[in-house]
């Protein structure tokens, strides 16, 4: 009988010992609260994973996470060297070292007078994790840097990728993608549930919750199902902090982000069907309201869920001199590919790109995309 696809995850995953876990550079906190989720469930089953996503930086209002400090922006060489000495006897020889300048000296004391050079081998260098797991990942360039900078890693060690959307490449060599689920959080419960529901405890209870909450906009986008909303029951029964959540993903923005919202609806504009949104920020916007181009992803997260018509959102900014455009596409499309001109950065729904014509002509050839 074929193996379900819980069953080739967890196959997968019993046979990694030094797992790593990555996500696109354009995160979410469904994304951040997975992996710190995935992390924990492996910690369980005593494997330590390391999360890795290019450039990332905490989001204030995610600081309330456990171990969330412990995601790096960058990765440390991914390779290994190792040496191997022939311990005759099966005494083994004294290691010591000292760094100096910018070499480092081993010194290795035998335990037996016939001891030689030959007796130590330099193995040829292997990965320092034996298996990927992407989340929330529509392709690999998305990874960015990581991706780009280990090529050769993403190709040699199984890679496993689990994702809720639709417009997922299925790169994985095994693809976990369930486009019925509201989000990767809900999908790794229903993986934990179905592998040991003792294997969840209050901080993978809140870890997960916090996925689902902020994916749906505290339950309220038209992906939420009837499974949704008992997931997150079983999830606040399992003993997930949902006032901290609540607090601090609602409750806890910064006067800055509230200011630019601000200045955003104040610029808002909609063509007549209301499928395209646009605002125009000047430097002094973020200047004036103490905040930054980072917070403008999530002002578009709310306009979305304002304006329910609105398949393309688009807000032109300036910021240390540079004209930008931040563009997001609710329609599935590939909007780096059909904007590839522009030489944009992120992913196929979520991209940036600096502006090098007017903001009307670049406004037009988004129009002409619906």
């Amino acid at each position: 009988m074929a193996l379900t696809q819980h069953q080739q995850l967890y196959e997968m995953i019993q046979k990694s010992e030094r797992p790593l876990i990555t996500f696109k550079k354009d995160f979410n906190g469904d994304t951040i609260a997975t992996s710190l989720a995935l992390a924990e469930l492996f910690k369980k089953l005593g494997k330590e994973a390391e999360i890795i996503s290019s450039g990332f930086v905490v989001p204030h209002h995610y600081r309330f996470l456990p171990r969330v400090n412990e995601i790096k922006s960058t990765a440390d060489n991914l390779r290994q060297f190792s040496v191997s000495i022939n311990a005759l006897g099966g005494a083994h020889p004294q290691i010591d070292y000292k760094t100096e300048a910018d070499k480092l000296h081993i010194f290795i004391s035998p335990t037996h007078t016939s001891f030689s050079k030959n007796d130590i081998k330099i193995n040829d260098s292997h990965f320092r994790h034996d298996v990927i797991i992407a989340l929330n990942t529509p392709d690999l360039e998305s990874l960015g840097a990581l991706y780009e900078d280990y090529t050769d890693f993403f190709f040699g060690v199984p890679l496993i990728n689990i994702d809720h959307a639709p417009e997922n490449e299925h790169y994985g060599h095994f693809n976990f993608v369930n486009v019925t689920a509201s989000s990767v959080s809900e999908m790794l419960y229903d993986f934990i549930i179905g592998l040991d529901a003792n294997l969840m405890d209050e901080t993978i209870a809140t870890y997960l919750l916090t996925g689902m909450i902020e994916k749906t906009n505290s339950f309220k986008v038209p992906s939420v199902t009837p499974k949704s909303l008992n997931i997150a029951s079983e999830l606040i029964a399992a003993g997930a902090e949902r006032e901290s959540i609540v607090k601090n993903l609602y409750q806890s923005r910064t006067v800055g982000a509230l200011k630019l919202w601000g200045r955003v609806l104040l610029n808002l504009k909609t063509d007549e069907q209301q499928k395209v949104a646009w605002a125009e920020m000047t430097e002094a916007d973020f200047s004036e309201t103490n905040s930054l181009p980072s917070d403008l992803l999530g002002v578009i997260e709310e306009l979305i869920v304002s304006i329910p018509t609105v398949e393309i959102t688009a807000i032109f900014h300036e910021h240390a001199g540079v004209k930008s455009c931040l563009l997001k596409s609710e329609r599935g499309l590939n909007l780096r590919e059909l904007l590839r001109e522009h030489n944009p950065s992120g992913n196929k729904s979520v991209v940036r790109f600096d502006l090098t014509e007017s903001t009307m002509n670049v406004l037009e050839k988004i129009k002409q995309l619906i």
